[in-house]
């Protein structure tokens, strides 16, 4: 008797031909193995059919489908992971005494007052700390440039910038791509609600990056590409740092500006699971028809289900690509709110005026039952044709982006250690709503750049002073509130239209 089994397992399909021997017969059994790959999904198809030249480092940096699936393997391995403190790498360590005392002057390279870890975002903060006239460095593993896709910002952000010494008003103007207004806030026909000067404009992060880097160096900062940081030492006077490529630098105080996924913010926090995650995926396509004005954020259905998770779906449209920041300014108000919903933008892009960028977007806790991103991004290519009023085989994908963002329900982060300062993602000043991001960095580069100048200043390098520059802020407190209040329930105990309805209630209000 011939028996045929058939199993998949690792993405393959396994035919397996067996003949069983009959009882007391004595013949050999014979297998036969062959092996097919599974087809390829459409986001496999997609990516796989896109140049993916011009990756950056940092959240969004990366297009190729090869570093979807890394990606998603790594939020794998976070749904599976275990809760509580998890045995991490040891990065940061306590010395007493002075760094004189130890035999630190082998490969030393430099000693400045401020090093910061992580430079396409950590390099506006050292501009700004430069211009205050201190001896700065930038550490960066790949090469400190921004991402072909473009960050959203209101001009008001943009101006932030300037007041720190970072960028002229003239360069301000250069490196915006795009302008654009009104905005649409709408919740599954329940109405829409258009605002102003919020999230309007379009910036390349390719000349932005670039302009601050000039200026950077321009004032005395030295930079350091193509090296990750190994271990920080900390001592009575110093901390030293010891490079991936075996040079060693000095500083007075370490800023640690390497996002969500910094080895010092795991060693921290001992690995524990996050909280929450925020997943992001979306395109920028080229051939929209409609390309005036842009979606702060929009629902176009209720809680659905994607893989095996309940999810509220929304979009956003940009006309130039960056991860949403959910700390939405309306009115003077700070306005934030976290949900386990896909969430969909949509914006103009400058790259051309038939360019437009969208995203999907969701919040969940991380759970064997979350979907993948690659799950998130087969659901996208069925709902974003519908979304925006046109064919999928009308439209050119220039490249497709995707990412993932951790969030803590004890946020922000304070000091840990002497001489060393989270800042930005690695700081959680964001988190657990507005999840980073350029557009979040700029509101807190003054009051920080101003308080760690007083810091070095004043020699209050220890974690307790420095624990008052990432203080505790109530809305963050409470931003956690709103995430659990409008999470999608795996076991519906409440009509799948809730939180669209709320949030039409809230964003009315605030209107008023």
């Amino acid at each position: 008797m011939v028996v045929l089994q058939i199993q998949q397992f690792n993405g393959f399909v396994s035919s397996v031909s067996r003949a069983r021997s009959n009882r007391g017969r004595g013949r050999a059994a014979k297998t036969v193995c062959v092996q097919t790959q599974a087809a390829p999904s459409r986001t496999q198809k997609i990516m796989e059919n896109i140049s993916v030249g011009g990756e950056a480092g940092g959240a969004g940096g990366a297009y190729s489908y090869n570093a979807l699936k890394r990606l998603d393997n790594i939020w794998s391995n976070i749904c599976t992971q275990p809760k509580g403190p998890q045995e991490t790498q040891k990065i940061v360590s306590r010395v007493s005494g002075f760094s004189q005392d130890y035999a630190t002057e082998n490969n030393l390279i430099g000693t400045f007052d401020i090093v910061v870890c992580g430079g396409t975002l950590g390099i506006f903060l050292a501009t700004a700390l430069c211009a205050k006239g201190l001896r700065v460095a930038v550490v960066e593993r790949n090469a400190i440039k921004g991402r072909d896709q473009e960050w959203n910002i209101s001009r008001k952000e943009m101006k932030e910038l300037t007041q720190v010494g970072v960028l002229t008003e003239d360069e301000i103007e250069e490196v915006i791509a795009a302008k654009f207004n009104p905005n649409r806030c709408g919740f599954e026909n329940l109405g829409d609600i258009w605002v102003q000067d919020i999230l309007n404009l379009g910036v390349s992060p390719a000349k932005l990056v670039e302009t601050v880097k000039r200026r950077f160096t321009s004032l005395g900062g030295v930079i350091l590409e193509d090296c990750s940081l190994s271990s920080i030492v900390i001592y009575d006077d110093l901390a030293v740092m010891q490079l991936s490529k075996g040079d060693i630098l000095s500083s007075r105080l370490v800023i640690d500006a390497m996002g969500n996924f910094s080895p010092i913010l795991k060693q921290i926090k001992r690995g524990r699971k996050p909280d929450g995650m925020c997943l992001v995926v979306g395109s920028c396509a080229h051939g929209f028809k409609e390309n005036s004005s842009s979606d702060v954020i929009y629902s176009s259905s209720s809680v659905t289900k994607v893989a095996d998770s309940n999810v509220q779906l929304f979009w956003e449209v940009k006309k130039s690509g960056v991860f949403p920041i959910l700390t939405l300014y309306y009115n003077d108000k700070e306005v934030v709110f976290k949900a386990a919903y896909c969430c969909l933008k949509a914006f103009p892009a400058g790259s051309g005026p038939l360019d437009r960028t969208t995203y999907m977007f969701t919040y969940t806790e991380p759970q064997s039952t979350s979907p993948s991103l690659e799950d998130l991004l087969e659901e996208y290519w069925k709902l974003m044709p519908k979304y925006q009023g046109v064919s999928l085989d009308e439209l050119e994908i220039l490249r497709v982006v995707y990412g993932i963002f951790p969030t803590y329900r004890n946020s922000p982060l304070p000091a840990a250690f002497d001489r060393v300062l989270q800042f930005g993602d690695a700081s959680g000043i964001q988190s657990p709503v507005s999840f980073g991001g350029f557009g979040s960095l700029t509101r807190h580069l003054g009051r920080l750049s101003n308080g760690i100048y007083e810091a070095i200043d004043g020699d209050l390098l220890d974690s307790d002073s420095l624990s008052k520059l990432n203080p505790y802020m109530p809305n963050l407190s409470a931003s956690w509130l709103f995430q659990r209040a409008m999470s999608a329930k795996q076991q519906l105990d409440v009509s799948p239209s809730f939180t669209n309805e709320l949030l039409h209630v809230n964003f009315s209000c605030m209107q008023v």
